[in-house]
């Protein structure tokens, strides 16, 4: 392998860990809007940030920030204490009694009575397990909450990194095939229902455009998962890119 080949290589290598650590930082603030009500600070940090650029050449997610945007643009003293209300309404069911809440659980949205802890959830442990990895069991909540999908993912991305930096690319592209198959099997399958559901349940501009943003981004991963275990494969066997 000449010089030119080994610095394409090292470039695409250092590519691939980039991107991989903006999806994981995305990942885990979705898990974080989705897991509890926003604080305070929280409210205050994302009423200060410029979304402008952020969604790239995706409408979905750019019409998702809009929305956000639109929101905090008036954000006030109450802001917060409207968003845990609507956090409840929408993903608690609190005070919900004529439309079906957008629970935030796979088994809820792909078991036939949309009850909790069904085939779901019972796959997504088995997959958390395999790859040694598990949600605090203080919190007591089914491990197919979407914040522990999300983060799950997140980390998984960081071990693909550590995979790549240490130059073991077979192994990177295993990691990444184990994302490619969650992604596939418990994100993909629901995320347009549970977006659908937030939208019709929402009652506040921001969760709507949180619904949207979610919506975009894990249809956009799909590409750019697809173009890492090729990149992976590439990196691993080059004789047979």
């Amino acid at each position: 392998m000449d010089t030119t080949q080994t610095a394409e290589r090292e470039e695409l290598a250092s590519q691939l860990v980039e991107v991989n650590r903006g999806r994981a930082s995305f990942y885990r603030m979705l898990a974080q809007l989705y897991f509890k009500e926003l604080t305070a600070e929280q409210v205050k940090h994302l009423a200060g940030m410029d979304f402008s650029g952020m969604s790239g050449d995706d409408e979905t997610i750019a019409e998702g920030y809009a929305d956000i945007r639109r929101y905090l643009r008036h954000a006030n003293g109450g802001t917060r204490q409207e968003l845990a209300c609507d956090y409840a309404h929408t993903f608690l069911a609190a005070g919900n009694y004529e439309t079906f809440a957008a629970t935030p659980y796979e088994s809820v949205f792909t078991s036939e009575m949309g009850l909790l802890m069904q085939e779901a959830r019972d796959e997504v442990y088995k997959t958390f397990c395999s790859q040694h990895i598990q949600p605090d069991e203080s919190l007591h909540l089914p491990e197919d909450h979407i914040s522990f999908e999300f983060e799950f993912v997140a980390t998984m991305l960081d071990r693909i990194n550590d995979a790549i930096l240490d130059g073991a690319f077979g192994h990177a592209c295993e990691l990444a095939q184990v994302v490619s198959d969650f992604h596939r099997d418990h994100q993909l399958n629901w995320i347009d229902d549970l977006c659908d559901s937030i939208d019709d349940v929402a009652q506040t501009r921001f969760y709507k455009g949180v619904g949207k943003v979610t919506r975009g981004f894990v249809h956009a991963d799909t590409e750019v998962i697809a173009d890492e275990i090729d990149a992976l494969r590439e990196l691993a066997d080059p004789a047979a890119a």
